[in-house]
């Protein structure tokens, strides 16, 4: 009873304090029998779920890094879901149970997209 109090109070200071985001799972298309893992991914759905952004100075990171090859960018921004609200977001209609590394996150207030990591 008094954790359910709690999630409730999570969930409703993430819906005040946090910003609607676009979370789209990855669906694999094709999967390396040797490596096991898929060059080709394809992301068909976007669910809006309500995320609080914990570190935002600057997107935390290395920032830009150049090298011979090309240019990265290696921000870093790290965000939280109540674990109940993305279940009912997003869980029961793409069969996931947390976000999984390679999902994308739309931020439609920067118009950034996301990589998630872990």
């Amino acid at each position: 009873m008094e954790q359910t109090l709690i999630e409730d109070l999570v969930i409703e200071s993430i819906k005040i304090y946090g910003h609607d985001m676009f979370y789209c799972p990855r669906k694999l298309v094709s999967t390396d029998k040797i490596y096991g893992e898929s060059p080709l991914a394809e992301y068909t759905q976007a669910y809006e779920i309500d995320m609080y952004i914990k570190s935002y100075d600057s997107y935390e990171g290395d920032g830009q890094f150049l090298s011979k090859f090309n240019l990265e960018i290696r921000d870093q921004m790290t965000l939280s879901v109540a674990i109940r609200n993305f279940n009912d977001e997003v869980g029961q209609y793409a069969m996931l149970d947390r976000p999984q590394e390679g999902d994308l996150i739309y931020i439609p207030m920067t118009g950034r997209i996301l990589v998630v990591k872990y």
